[in-house]
């Protein structure tokens, strides 16, 4: 019977933070990466094509699963557990056994018909749509003071800052990433006890819980490998996760 079988390391199944290696086991079906949307163009009197553009697209991602069950009874019992334990509203972290130190942003997407029910262990194919293209490693948190500084996003893609703030004095804040010369610069002055929140994913910024404008001349920018930062003034905490291919 499916429920007796060894419930290895290679079986554990974690989505939204449930693990579901206690119901199913399974079978994963992944692509090396995400797939990649090639944009070329013909121009009239050449051979060929010219290059314009390239991007990772979203996909769906396959698993088979087996039903950790006696009989069809208690299959009722575990398919309405998995039910519950697969239903989300939004895109949320998916861990599988063949990688357990990093997850995908997925939703379930699609039938998941699980065909007779008879005592046999009952299988089906669960399809996560993945809209993100890329997985999430370690989180990293820096505690930087004012002044010129150099962070490791680790990783092998741009990640994005969370930043909390703590200015000095009442002076315009800013922080910049010196390798590329973007900032994000408050349009309005802070105060010692100010806090500042910045999100570089979501393009918000905050003064005390509060929304606060940005200077015409911000960008939210994003960290890669080795990044030389500057913060104006005062302290900040610096919490980002790692993204990989």
């Amino acid at each position: 019977m499916q429920r007796k079988m060894k419930r290895a390391q290679t079986d554990r199944v974690i989505f939204n933070g449930h693990d579901l290696s206690a119901l199913v086991s399974c079978k994963v079906n992944r692509p090396i990466m995400a797939p990649v949307n090639a944009n070329f163009e013909s121009v009239s009197g050449r051979h060929g094509e010219l290059f314009k553009s390239a991007y990772f697209g979203g996909y769906d991602l396959p698993v088979d699963i087996w039903l950790r069950s006696d009989d069809r009874r208690d299959a009722a019992a575990v398919r309405h557990a998995l039910a519950e334990l697969l239903c989300t509203d939004e895109p949320a972290p998916l861990v599988l056994p063949d990688d357990p130190t990093r997850y995908l942003l997925a939703i379930v997407s699609g039938s998941t018909d699980l065909g007779e029910i008879t005592d046999a262990c009952p299988s089906t194919t669960v399809t996560f749509h993945v809209g993100d293209p890329f997985y999430y490693g370690n989180k990293r948190r820096v505690e930087v003071k004012a002044g010129t500084f150099t962070v490791n996003a680790g990783g092998n893609r741009p990640a994005h800052l969370a930043i909390t703030a703590k200015p000095s004095s009442s002076a315009a804040w800013y922080i910049r990433n010196v390798d590329t010369g973007e900032q994000v610069k408050l349009a309005s002055s802070v105060t010692s006890t100010s806090t500042v929140r910045v999100d570089m994913a979501l393009e918000r910024a905050t003064v005390n819980s509060q929304a606060a404008a940005v200077t015409l001349d911000s960008d939210f920018f994003t960290i890669n490998g080795r990044t030389t930062l500057q913060l104006s003034g005062g302290s900040a905490v610096l919490e980002w996760r790692e993204r990989w291919l």
